[in-house]
């Protein structure tokens, strides 16, 4: 008999102690914010359609400048080429110019004796 009562007085003190404490503390203050109490969601900034269409715009358009980037190194290494090509042409031809000037000069100076 004594076990049953000590097990009813634990099983009061354990249901009636946290009422206790929870009903402690009635004076609550009640705060007020001064926003609304509806909160204001912008589904345009949210809506997934939305963000992937603009995403695959962005993506395009990265696309665009990174080929256009590439269009203009392109260009810009085959100018060069074509550069060192129309220099390397020039000093061919200086140099085939100054083999044929010796020759024409000893032919001059042999029909002169």
């Amino acid at each position: 008999m004594q076990g049953h009562w000590h097990i009813l007085q634990t099983l009061s003190i354990v249901t009636v102690f946290p009422m206790l404490l929870l009903s402690c503390g009635s004076d609550r203050v009640n705060v007020e914010f001064k926003t609304s109490r509806q909160i204001y969601v912008d589904d345009s900034k949210t809506d997934p359609d939305k963000l992937n269409k603009e995403l695959e715009y962005d993506l395009r358009e990265a696309e665009k400048k990174r080929r256009q980037k590439q269009r203009e190194a392109e260009t810009a290494t085959k100018a060069k080429s074509e550069q060192k090509a129309k220099e390397g042409q020039k000093v061919q031809e200086q140099i085939s110019e100054e083999e044929t000037t010796p020759s024409e000069e000893t032919e001059q100076s042999t029909p002169q004796q």
